[in-house]
């Protein structure tokens, strides 16, 4: 559970999230925070059976989870998690769009099916989950939706790997995308305020976390696990994004283990 107070939260009980890529690593714990916050969310992944699995573990929780098996690679796959969550639930709150891959190969290497997955994956799920997600909020009048995209401070720099363990200027790439989508969606919102719709969208970049995604020689490599972000670092920061007054939009939140030189 997340260890900052709830407060701010309440008046998300009972409404809609859905969270890209919540079958493991920081897309799992978000979830689980928001189910503890008394939120319905939708978890999507790939990963069925993870979904249920945690859907097992948070029963009688204040909120509840709902596993959609879904592949947001394609665009046929995300419309169909928008149309099921429209179908079932009605409109969505609060949309994290947090999928995603990373593929350690130098840009000159990359296999054009690698960079194509990357890039659906990473960016333009995300882009179009904005557009659907704006588009539920408007039809059914969800004025104070929060939209937050799972970033990298890969968004604003070139990280660079030791030569051993690959590249992820790749990944970076995608992200750095993610940082203008964000800022771009905020600015087209604008358009929307004069029907009273406030949606707020938040870029939201985590330095080096320990998940599964971490290449097994790159882990071995930290003097210990505590010397990287846990995903429950990240959870607390989108629940205080979430929890923050509605006056009150943070655009983009940076966090970083102490000392991670950026």
């Amino acid at each position: 559970m997340a260890h900052r107070s709830m407060s701010g939260m309440e008046r998300f009980a009972g409404r809609v999230a859905v969270v890209t890529g919540a079958s493991s690593g920081i897309g799992a714990q978000i979830a689980e925070d928001l189910v503890r916050a008394g939120m319905v969310v939708v978890g999507v992944a790939r990963r069925l059976e993870r979904l249920q699995a945690l859907a097992a573990k948070l029963a009688g929780q204040p909120g509840r989870l709902e596993p959609l098996q879904g592949d947001v690679s394609t665009t046929e796959g995300v419309k169909r998690v928008f149309k099921w969550v429209d179908d079932n639930l009605g409109g969505i709150s609060v949309l994290v769009n947090n999928a995603g891959i990373i593929i350690y190969t130098p840009v000159q290497d990359l296999d054009p099916a690698e960079s194509e997955r990357m890039v659906s994956t990473n960016f333009t799920s995300m882009m179009i989950g904005c557009s659907l997600g704006v588009t539920s909020m408007r039809k059914h009048g969800i004025k104070d939706g929060h939209i937050i995209n799972i970033n990298s401070d890969g968004g604003h720099r070139m990280a660079m790997l030791p030569e051993n363990l690959g590249s992820c200027i790749a990944y970076c790439s995608t992200k750095h995308a993610t940082v203008a989508l964000t800022k771009g969606l905020r600015a087209d919102l604008q358009a929307l305020k004069p029907a009273g719709f406030k949606i707020r969208v938040t870029s939201l970049s985590p330095g080096f976390v320990y998940t599964d995604m971490i290449p097994d020689e790159y882990a071995k490599t930290l003097p210990d696990k505590e010397s990287a972000l846990q995903t429950q670092d990240v959870s607390n920061a989108a629940l205080f994004v979430l929890s923050s007054p509605p006056a009150v939009e943070i655009t983009e939140l940076m966090i970083q283990p102490t000392g991670e030189f950026m």
